[in-house]
């Protein structure tokens, strides 16, 4: 399942697109910097929710580029993920 998300690493926000997601974890299809350990990332669920995380660089891959996230905490909603940085 493929679904759209937003990861936001120091105070840029960047599109993503969510490959694979579980209870504690997804891998989001996005090129990050290097050096990223610590995100936030929004992912649309469907029926109009979304899930809002606090997440922690757990693997990457190269090609196509993205990373495997954990999931740290769960926020409240968009607004905290904006006020979260």
């Amino acid at each position: 399942m493929h679904l759209p998300a937003r990861v936001r690493v120091g105070g840029h926000d960047l599109a993503a697109t969510t490959e694979n997601i579980s209870p504690g974890g997804a891998f989001l299809r996005v090129k990050l910097p290097e050096n990223t350990v610590d995100l936030f990332a929004s992912i649309d669920l469907p029926h109009g929710r979304g899930v809002h995380v606090q997440a922690r660089v757990r693997w990457r891959r190269s090609s196509p580029p993205g990373v495997g996230i954990e999931f740290a905490s769960f926020l409240e909603d968009a607004a905290e993920l904006n006020r979260s940085v």
